[in-house]
Parts: C-alpha cells; sequence; structure tokens
C-alpha cells in the first residue's frame, strides 16, 4: 500500500492533500480558479514552490504549444537550475530546461496581461499576498482530464512519482492551452 501512495501521490501527505482538496473543489471551493480559459495574447505565468521542477516544465511546455509563457518560484533563490530530474524529463518530451534559472515572485517582472497558473490551492493565498491580486489565477490541476486542484511537488518524491507528476503538469498545460 505505501508503494501504491508514493509512486501515485509522492507522499502520505500528498495522498492526503490530494483527497482534501479534491473535495473542497467538488463542493465549489475553487470555482473561481478553474473556469476561466487564458486569450491568446496573455503570457501565462506558472508558479510553483520552487521554479525548479512543475512550473518550469509547464513554461517550456506551453511555450512548444505556442503561447508566451514564463515561470517564478514562491519559496526559491534565484538564478538556480532546474532540478535535474525535471530537466531529464523535458529532454524525454522533446524540450529542454537547460537555461532554465529559478526566479523569487518577489523579483519578476509581471505584465498587464498576465495569466497566473499555480500547482496547488495554497499557492493562491500565498501569490496573492506577496503580488496582490490583480491577475487572473488559475489552478493548474483543473485542467486536467481527471480534474483536482492539487498537483503535489515532486521535489523530495521518488522517481516514479516524479514522472507521473510531471506528466500530469504537461495534461494541465494542454487542458489549458486547448
Amino acid at each position: 500500500m505505501d508503494r501504491l501512495v508514493y509512486e501515485r501521490f509522492g507522499s502520505r501527505q500528498g495522498f492526503v492533500r490530494f483527497f482534501f482538496y479534491g473535495c473542497l473543489a467538488l463542493l465549489g471551493t475553487y470555482r473561481r480558479f478553474s473556469s476561466e480559459q487564458p486569450k491568446r495574447g496573455q503570457r501565462l505565468v506558472f508558479v510553483c514552490s520552487g521554479n525548479i521542477c512543475r512550473s518550469p516544465l509547464a513554461e517550456v511546455y506551453a511555450q512548444s504549444l505556442g503561447w508566451e509563457a514564463a515561470s517564478c518560484g514562491l519559496n526559491c533563490g534565484d538564478d538556480h537550475p532546474a532540478d535535474p530530474r525535471a530537466r531529464d524529463f523535458a529532454l524525454g518530451q522533446g524540450m529542454s530546461l537547460e537555461s532554465h534559472r529559478t526566479v523569487n515572485v518577489r523579483h519578476f517582472h509581471f505584465g498587464d496581461n498576465d495569466f497566473v497558473v499555480v500547482m496547488e490551492p495554497s499557492h493562491t493565498s500565498s501569490f496573492q499576498t506577496k503580488v496582490g491580486d490583480d491577475y487572473p489565477i488559475a489552478l493548474a490541476g483543473s485542467y486536467c482530464k481527471k480534474r483536482n486542484p492539487y498537483i503535489h511537488d515532486p521535489y523530495n518524491c521518488c522517481d516514479e512519482f516524479f514522472n507521473h507528476c510531471e506528466h500530469r503538469v504537461m495534461e494541465a498545460v494542454r487542458g489549458l492551452c486547448g
């Protein structure tokens, strides 16, 4: 059972959060963060915790689909490379994260036409506290086929979950950009 939890949800905490936030989504709690589609011409800004796994992949994938995109992190330093597993995963998908460098959300230059996409429900309030509420915000997981607003951070997780998570990020970007 533990192996299944770690491979599918990353951790026990990820398992609990996935179902907790999923239940809240069913009750409509996050409807305002999942009902809007970005418009062509808007820049997609992907935000996660560390800007080394989820958001950089979302950025380069959205760019490969013809969208202007950028990424930043809520809790990171500046100028660090993407996680080695994220770089390897991206290469396996025909994309590169070799030039990616982290940017803290406080140092990121937002534009008037940005559409912000976060990876976890807690990121919405953290983003609004650090940046403000002048931008439309969406929860990436709400754009997956099996909607769930929570995409667990794969940084400290096993390789199986890391790959599962990165595939889910790509699925969210396809749903968002479709």
